[in-house]
């Protein structure tokens, strides 16, 4: 009888001693929750286990994932971390531990389940200067592998930081105060992972961990990824000079100055509403108010080794001939350059007839910027001097019999985008005109009249238009509005394809035209008569928005130009309201596509209640 209970007394003893150990009491519970490590997945071999309400997590995986050296002594059972110059020691089945000869408190005890060491989460951040969030799906960590570097950072002139960061390899800033330094109107939201950016020149999404961002609906890949660390993002000098187009010197005693161009507007921004205008009337009928040529170069759009093989191209051309004194021209052009070095572009025209000619009247305007801001830096910039009529006027070029020249030239830096308009006279005094009107990109000292007129292939991958039409403003009488009615909205549009520059209605051979729905470098001029029957000084409220799609542009309301910020397809609308005094009024209304979408402005007027 006392041999067994002996042997009752060591069964119960070894089997303590296995829960103790391995940890498959009835206590524990697998739980399925991933861990998130400074922004990725963490991939362990054994999932995280609940004790007595409490969250363990296997220790050795986190610990290496930040960097650590974990060794593990099988006969004491204990675990030695080495970080920097942190040393931590920890038991299995031990409730203490020691961070450099000092003693902690766990909130559990470390235990072996499935032959691995699982700790308290909140050890984690003890131990490993890491923050350590449990969001009841999952468990996330940060933690900086950033270390203070000599020198401070001005942003525009204004110190921003006492000391950059470092890696050990590239120096990081902290975003917040470089945003608050850029633009004093700066707001943002966060995420877990995400930061969304609200600027007064736009928007921009960024994720930690990941080099790619969205600035105004386009995708933009940073050369470094931004970290987060608790409520701090750092972003690398390279990453604030890809996105924003900095300028980087650095002083002796190693501080960086960050020089970021902010576009400034003469004419104010229209406020933004979070709500999408009516469904707008065809107006089918507009007329042509002008005869000038209008040539748009925009594809192929992004300038490659592969949609410019040879280094230079013709980019688009307007081949002119016919018994006439004087030709009005415009051009309108948009390219980003990604050949990977320094790279001209230019208008040029080629002299192909028996006499002299010469280009009169060259008034126009250009812009280059990083392409992650090209509606503020270009788009907008480029419409506001049309509506404007501030476009810089340059001297006239003569053009010999047989010989080219060049009427415009414009370096353009790698991953720089370039944006111009330009109007144009060509004269002739006698005989039949035969010039070409040429684009051209050449990345060497080339002359300009050898690049051949052979048109770049187009690229369908990015229908972005090509081509030449007759007329540069639109012009159409809109239905009178009368006051108090029904919110009403209109566009130029011909009802189907809404294509009033079609590949149909060019003057360019249709195998080397591209569609301009939108109608990239023309102006609309609308007429609207307002009707007032109610014998009170009323107010209308015009919104403007892009037809299912996003948009950006300028407007002149009765002499007086505003600028349409950047809005998101369908759910946006920009809006003016107006004071209608009189029975009769009439609006003037000029417009100027600055961006977006592929389709056209629309328009909607009602009365404000």
């Amino acid at each position: 009888m006392f041999k067994k209970m002996i042997t009752y007394v060591l069964v119960a003893f070894i089997s303590f001693l296995t829960m103790a150990t391995s940890a498959e009491a009835t206590n524990v519970r697998t739980v399925r929750i991933p861990i998130i490590s400074n922004g990725k997945v963490l991939q362990t071999d054994t999932s995280p286990i609940m004790v007595n309400n409490r969250i363990l997590v296997p220790f050795r995986a986190i610990a290496q994932s930040t960097g650590a050296n974990v060794f593990w002594n099988a006969n004491t059972k204990q675990v030695t971390v080495q970080k920097n110059k942190k040393v931590i020691f920890l038991t299995v089945q031990s409730s203490t531990a020691t961070i450099n000869d000092q003693t902690v408190t766990l909130d559990a005890p470390p235990i072996i389940y499935k032959g691995r060491t699982l700790v308290p989460i909140r050890f984690i951040a003890e131990a490993l200067d890491a923050n350590v969030q449990w969001t009841g799906k999952e468990v996330r960590l940060s933690w900086s592998t950033l270390q203070t570097s000599a020198g401070a950072v001005y942003v525009n002139e204004t110190k921003i930081t006492n000391n950059a960061m470092t890696d050990g390899v590239y120096t990081y800033l902290p975003l917040k105060k470089l945003l608050t330094a850029i633009d004093v109107n700066v707001d943002w939201i966060e995420t877990d992972e995400t930061m969304r950016i609200r600027l007064s020149r736009g928007q921009m999404t960024i994720t930690a961990g990941k080099k790619q961002l969205v600035v105004d609906d386009h995708e933009i890949v940073a050369p470094l990824a931004p970290i987060r660390l608790n409520d701090e993002w750092y972003v690398s000098a390279s990453w604030v000079m890809t996105v924003f187009g900095a300028q980087m010197t650095r002083n002796g005693n190693n501080d960086l100055y960050f020089s970021i161009p902010r576009t400034t507007f003469r004419s104010p921004l229209l406020p933004i509403t979070e709500a999408p205008i009516t469904v707008p009337q065809h107006v089918t009928t507009p007329s042509m108010a002008d005869g000038r040529r209008l040539l748009i170069s925009d594809n192929p759009e992004v300038l490659t080794a592969t949609t410019v093989p040879l280094g230079q191209a013709t980019l688009a051309l307007d081949d002119v001939q016919g018994s006439f004194q004087a030709m009005d021209h415009r051009v309108f052009g948009w390219h980003v350059n990604n050949l990977g070095t320094r790279v001209t572009v230019a208008m040029i025209i080629d002299n192909r007839s028996a006499n002299d000619i010469i280009v009169t009247n060259i008034k126009g305007t250009y812009r280059t910027s990083p392409n992650s801001w090209g509606y503020y830096d270009v788009g907008l910039p480029l419409a506001e001097a049309i509506l404007r009529q501030s476009l810089a006027t340059a001297q006239a070029v003569e053009v010999k019999a047989g010989t080219s020249a060049v009427i415009q030239a414009f370096d353009v830096s790698n991953n720089q985008l370039l944006g111009f308009l330009y109007d144009f006279t060509v004269q002739q005094e006698s005989g039949i005109a035969n010039y070409r009107i040429r684009t051209v990109v050449t990345s060497a000292a080339a002359n300009f009249s050898t690049i051949s007129p052979t048109l770049a292939p187009i690229d369908s991958y990015a229908t972005h238009p090509r081509g030449v039409w007759k007329g540069t403003t639109l012009e159409a009488t809109l239905p009178t509005y009368t006051i108090d009615g029904e919110p009403v909205a209109y566009s130029i549009s011909n009802g189907k394809t809404d294509h009033l520059l079609s590949v149909a209605n060019a003057l360019s051979h249709p195998s080397e035209t591209v569609h301009n729905p939108g109608h990239y470098g023309l102006t609309y001029r609308l007429s609207l008569p307002i009707q007032n029957e109610t014998g009170e000084i009323k107010t209308i409220r015009l919104r403007f928005s892009g037809r299912g799609g996003a948009y950006c542009g300028a407007v002149k309301i009765n002499g007086v130009v505003y600028l349409i910020p950047p809005l998101q397809p369908i759910t946006q609308s920009a809006y003016i309201d107006y004071t209608v005094f009189s029975n009769q009024d009439v609006l003037s209304l000029e417009l100027m596509h600055a961006g977006g979408a592929a389709l056209p402005l629309g328009v909607e007027v009602s009365t404000v209640k």
